[in-house]
């Protein structure tokens, strides 16, 4: 894999771990009108190595208002000014506004990519199966329907394995290939809210809150698992349900190793973590 172009000779690539509420940002990646994540951790490194412009390479495209606790993103750094990663980390959360944070900060063999090296990932979704809540709003999807989550999984199980996902993707045209492969789906109580976390080997554009619009008809008995089987086999997404909103999804971790990808469970809902990634 080739190394990005930088202004510099680079010395070192470090990996970083970013938790992030994306209420207000455009996504992770920069845009022209808006603001995106990237570019507000790319100026606050820019400016600690002497105005050397830092470019992140992250793991993937969170699209506007979806949030993050294990984002993934590399990026080159020039051999002056050496700055540890434990001081990085320091100094680069200091200027961060609230909602951004760095979990994590370590050293990367220099042709290490953030996106492509990535075996899979895991989102987690969160619904709201009780009363509406101001407090909740950010982080969960209140339907107008209550869920069934014996019902979400159900036809979660349908959704499971290596499949063409055409019914569940946006902009489908802009695809070449829409096969992925979705190693389990989770569902977990954690009264009133319901998560359901996918782990899988890639996501499309927007197919987890698509996928989350047919799991909310499936939960409130609109659709039965024969009914979310025959959507997923039209590979058209006309046949389903709308997306569901962006509030209630997570990019949780993201797998570089085996060991991790089979080991990963959701312990607790998404916005409460805050432990180490």
């Amino acid at each position: 894999m080739a190394i990005e172009n930088t202004p510099f000779v680079p010395f070192k690539r470090y990996r970083v771990v970013i938790a992030y509420d994306g209420t207000a940002y455009s996504g992770w990646q920069i845009q022209k009108h808006s603001l995106a994540i990237q570019e507000v951790i790319q100026k606050k490194l820019t400016n600690l190595y002497d105005r050397q412009e830092i470019h992140l390479v992250g793991c993937s495209r969170t699209d506007r208002g979806v949030h993050a606790q294990g984002f993934v993103a590399s990026f080159l750094v020039p051999e002056r000014p050496d700055i540890p990663p434990e001081k990085l980390m320091k100094a680069v959360n200091h200027q961060m506004p609230p909602e951004i944070k760095i979990r994590a900060i370590e050293e990367a063999p220099l042709d290490f990519n953030a996106r492509f090296d990535t075996l899979g990932k895991a989102y987690t979704y969160v619904i709201n199966n009780g009363p509406e809540s101001p407090f909740l709003d950010r982080y969960a999807w209140h339907p107008i329907h209550r869920m069934d989550p014996e019902k979400i999984r159900a036809a979660a199980a349908m959704l499971t394995g290596t499949h063409d996902f055409s019914s569940f993707v946006v902009e489908r045209r802009e695809i070449d290939d829409a096969v992925r492969t979705i190693y389990r789906i989770e569902v977990q109580e954690f009264f009133p809210l319901i998560a359901v976390t996918f782990v899988g080997n890639g996501f499309l554009y927007k197919m987890i809150r698509c996928l989350m619009g047919t799991l909310e008809w499936a939960g409130a008995g609109k659709l039965s698992p024969a009914d979310v089987k025959k959507i997923l086999e039209a590979k058209n997404r006309l046949a389903a349900p709308e997306t569901a909103p962006p509030n209630g999804l997570f990019l949780m971790r993201v797998f570089y190793d085996e060991a991790s990808l089979q080991n990963f469970h959701l312990t607790q809902l998404p916005f409460l973590e805050i432990g180490a990634p």
